[in-house]
């Protein structure tokens, strides 16, 4: 009966223990946001060619001498293999109907993406792609090459901000706040959009199209939520 009885009491206080545990803490939790302004140092462009011919293989085979031509232009302008990628292939037959008679073709394309690492000759290179038989400026988009580097700081600095929205908020209530419990980043749910430049190219709009590109600034930011015991 003894034994029962202690075990029982065991019982009592592991439940009171674990009730314990489950009550709630005094925390306040709050959302951290920073963002850290670059210069980009390097751009990455869709440059793409495209033919057409009532005869497939002389739409692919006048495609393909232009794709040459562009990989000369690019080896020449300082370009590395590793920064030049086909990223689209295509060979389609197209019609319209013009007075009531249907009009068949095959239009042949191709793609490429180009990291160009030396800004000040963009432009340049942009002209001697398109000089080259380059036909389509699909997109632009700016990045840098120390990616890391400003991710470490954004996400720093939304910590401190976290940790001074915290202290403002348990300051106005007449308390402080402790140790944090708990911090955890928030992904980034919208991506930086890539400029983007559609529609055919050639060289006397390129020139008029070519000042307008602007650098400006990447924006890098970072969000956390952080937990910190209320005093």
């Amino acid at each position: 009966m003894k034994i029962m009885k202690i075990t029982l009491g065991l019982c009592v206080l592991a439940s009171l223990a674990t009730a314990e545990d489950k009550s709630p803490s005094k925390v306040v939790r709050v959302v951290g946001t920073s963002e850290v302004k670059v210069v980009p140092d390097r751009a990455v462009i869709e440059v793409g060619v495209e033919k057409q011919d009532p005869s497939a293989s002389v739409a692919k085979h006048a495609e393909d001498a232009a794709a040459r031509r562009i990989l000369t232009t690019l080896r020449a302008s300082g370009v590395e293999e590793k920064d030049v990628q086909t990223t689209f292939l295509s060979l389609q037959p197209q019609s319209y109907t013009k007075k009531g008679v249907r009009i068949s073709y095959f239009v042949a394309a191709q793609t490429m993406t180009i990291t160009v690492r030396d800004l000040p000759k963009l432009d340049t290179l942009l002209e001697a792609l398109i000089k080259a038989g380059g036909n389509r400026i699909d997109s632009i988009g700016y990045e840098t090459s120390d990616l890391r580097k400003y991710r470490d700081q954004a996400r720093d600095l939304a910590v401190k901000a976290a940790q001074e929205k915290a202290g403002a908020l348990a300051k106005a209530l007449g308390q402080e706040i402790g140790k944090a419990q708990s911090i955890e980043e928030v992904p980034e749910s919208v991506a930086m959009a890539n400029t983007r430049l559609y529609g055919y190219a050639n060289e006397d709009k390129l020139r008029t199209v070519a000042p307008s590109i602007a650098v400006g600034q990447k924006s890098i930011s970072a969000s956390v939520m952080v937990s910190f015991e209320l005093n």
